[in-house]
């Protein structure tokens, strides 16, 4: 696995290109998501839609609980345990599970609720946060899988 992480990370810093990309990917995109967010509580507060509150608890729910994991685990990231240098200053520490990474997708699927175009937009929007902290070397494949199964699994019970 190491020997992935070296041979994308040493990929990425020899395209200026694609390392900008993931860099501006990686500080923007989540304004996104995390943008919609608010207005979508907001449109659904002035139609009085019973959504409302599992629109509310469920990202808070998965929000919670990842950060709760995360503190218990203390998992050390990519760049910490790998002599690969990450594209964005981050803390150490804290990696198991990516909590951008399960906000975007549970605030995805709440989103689905109340618009399937608006659902479809976030989920693409939450795949690609979730591969730009990979390629950025904040995250494994695995602080990624991890968390994509966290939001399913809040959103549906």
């Amino acid at each position: 696995m190491e020997k992935f992480y070296h041979t994308l990370s040493d990929y990425i810093h020899q395209n200026p290109l694609l390392e900008n990309v993931t860099i501006q990917v990686c500080h923007y995109f989540p304004y996104i998501t995390f943008g919609i967010y608010p207005c979508v509580l907001v449109y659904l507060f002035l139609i009085k839609s019973p959504l409302l509150f599992i629109t509310i608890i469920k990202p808070l729910s998965a929000f919670l609980l990842v950060t709760i994991f995360r503190k218990i685990i203390n998992r050390k990231r990519p760049y910490e345990s790998m002599t690969i240098k990450p594209l964005l200053e981050h803390k150490k520490g804290e990696s198991f599970p990516s909590r951008h990474t399960v906000s975007a997708f549970i605030i995805s699927l709440v989103c689905f609720n109340v618009n399937i175009y608006l659902g479809i937009f976030t989920f693409i929007i939450a795949i690609i946060i979730s591969v730009s902290r990979i390629l950025a070397g904040v995250h494994y494949i695995s602080d990624v899988l991890v968390s994509i199964i966290i939001a399913f699994v809040i959103y549906f019970i």
